[in-house]
């Protein structure tokens, strides 16, 4: 019996995803626009020179045993190329893959596209893209080995099948049912799938075009795939609408019951080599906002809040709502900027600078995360506007009691490697700031007893592993387990290196939490939460190794019973 008869017969209980089917891409991600498109029962995917164009399946493996299938098409084999693409993560802002595992289809590797010949029959090439080095490598290296020759296995504009197994630690690759390779994956010449070795990281999937057009018939997997415990909505994904990737979500509600989502639209630019430019410059990156009235399952068209060559920064945007007024401030890096909206996003200000009511000397301080800026509802100092902000490992505050006319700076602290601060009002009125990074014993918390005009307390808390980006937010009270009211504190990220998005929650204002529930078991990074009516939370978070910004909607009920 021949691995792919063993391999049906295992997997019968796997879930089964199609990501092309006759043609018709119901799964895929990616594909730069107008560089794909459907002709007859194939996906017709152009080449790019620069970029090379790559397609990847809309949801990632895990490190369980799984079959990938598909069925290709390339019109010539001289002169031309194509990748299957298989591990991976996508690194920082700009989305560079690390540890990628790369079956490539090859012409050749030369370095400069001027020693490529147009007559050289392409290899088979089995190697990995190594995050810190270029493709363009030796043949028979340990990073890159040349298989076979496509003309044993392929012929020009026929169709052939692709299929690559997981069984254990052995990863196979076959075409049309015949073995071409097959690799360990614990040899210890080759990084493991996931990110540079590491364990637990979900695993991409796609291919890629090289010189020639790449046609995919049809194209599915069979395997586990980690996903979210609750219904999703996709609300951005990448390559879509003009831009590259959509980065740094953060939610709002408004006054009349609708939902809004910010993120950065951005154009990142890739280079042949897999390395993607890191110095992003203010003119290739908007705002874009859209809004949904039926509480995240459904959102309108984007909306442009900040757009190219304006005179203040799209980047990072952090909403606030004054209930009092039902105005709705945004801010933004580099100021840092404010803009506010009276009637519920349709319309926005001109930008103000908050660089006077900067705390301290610094006067260019960032907004924080999503969930950097709140009003209190407590206490003597009910109804002030209260946002976070961060510069240098410094993190500070400004405040307004006059909704938003007027801003002051509050507290200020310097803390070893700290940012993006996320901030949340205690039962008691007090206000807990807890940033990202600063890790000494756990995760950072900040305390203030004055309504933010001051620090009062500072320690870290172990229970918390999230060093990474995350947020905090605080519900109405709720009655737990007939305990009678209380009011839960969320603290949302990823409980391991940007995977596992975890929500943990406090029932007594930080001092325990009990509660730890994990809402998508997949590769997430940033993230952002608000209050939906009824008691549920909606979470805006980046998924998929930068790929979407989804939208979960997580049932709190059912979270505080685990």
């Amino acid at each position: 019996m021949n691995l792919t008869t063993a391999f049906k017969s295992m997997t019968q209980a796997c879930n089964r995803k199609v990501f092309v089917q006759a043609g018709d891409p119901v799964g895929i991600l990616g594909g730069a626009d107008g560089r794909y498109r459907r002709e007859g029962d194939a996906l017709v995917v152009l080449p790019d020179e620069r970029w090379g164009n790559p397609v990847s399946a809309d949801a990632c493996l895990d490190e369980s045993d799984f079959h990938i299938h598909a069925r290709l098409t390339l019109d010539r084999l001289t002169g031309t190329g194509a990748s299957v693409l298989l591990g991976g993560h996508y690194h920082f802002s700009h989305s560079r893959p690390e540890g990628n595992f790369a079956f490539r289809i090859c012409l050749d590797e030369n370095r400069y596209p001027a020693s490529k010949s147009c007559n050289k029959q392409m290899q088979i090439v089995q190697g990995m893209v190594h995050p810190r080095r270029s493709w363009f490598l030796a043949d028979d290296t340990q990073e890159k080995k040349v298989v076979g020759t496509c003309l044993d296995y392929i012929r020009p504009g026929e169709p052939f099948a692709v299929d690559i197994f997981r069984r254990g630690d052995t990863l196979s690759f076959e075409i049309n049912n015949r073995e071409v390779f097959h690799v360990c994956l614990t040899d210890g010449s080759r990084l493991a799938m996931g990110r540079c070795g590491d364990k637990g990281w979900p695993i991409s999937f796609g291919f890629m075009p090289g010189r020639g057009t790449l046609r995919i018939h049809e194209f599915w997997a069979e395997g586990s795939f980690p996903g979210p415990a609750f219904p999703t909505t996709d609300v951005w994904h990448f390559n879509f609408g003009g831009y590259t990737h959509y980065r740094i979500p953060s939610l709002c509600m408004t006054p009349g019951g609708r939902l809004l989502a910010f993120a950065e639209a951005r154009h990142s630019r890739p280079s042949r080599s897999w390395e993607w430019e890191y110095d992003l410059v203010k003119d290739e990156v908007n705002c874009l906002m859209k809004y949904s009235d039926d509480n995240g399952l459904n959102w309108s068209e984007p909306q442009t809040v900040i757009d190219l060559g304006t005179c203040y920064e799209a980047r990072d945007p952090s909403p606030l709502l004054d209930r009092e007024t039902g105005e709705i401030f945004l801010f933004t890096r580099g100021g840092p900027w404010m803009i506010s909206s009276r009637d519920e996003g349709r319309t926005w200000s001109e930008p103000r600078s908050l660089a006077d009511a900067a705390p301290g000397e610094f006067k260019s301080f960032t907004p924080g995360t999503a969930n950097s800026a709140i009003q209190l509802q407590h206490g003597p100092f009910r109804g002030r506007l209260l946002a976070a902000l961060y510069e240098r490992s410094i993190i500070g505050l400004i405040f307004s009691d006059d909704h938003g006319k007027t801003w002051q700076p509050g507290a200020l602290i310097a803390s070893n490697g700290v940012s993006e601060p996320s901030i949340a009002e205690l039962s008691d009125g007090r206000v807990l700031v807890s940033p990202r990074g600063g890790r000494e014993c756990g995760r950072l918390f900040l305390f203030s007893d004055d309504g933010g005009v001051t620090f009062s307390e500072k320690r870290y808390e172990p229970a918390i592993p999230m060093f990474s980006q995350g947020e905090i937010l605080a519900l109405e009270p709720v009655d737990v387990c007939g305990q009678g009211k209380v009011r839960p504190i969320i603290c949302c990220g990823p409980a391991e290196n940007k995977t596992r998005l975890t929500l943990m929650v406090t029932l007594d204002d930080g001092r325990t939490w009990p509660i730890s529930r994990v809402i998508d078991d997949g590769s997430v990074a940033n993230s952002a939460m608000v209050a939906l009516p009824g008691g549920d939370v909606g979470v805006l978070y980046e998924r998929d190794k930068y790929r979407r910004l989804t939208f979960q909607r997580v049932d709190m009920s059912t979270v505080l019973k685990s």
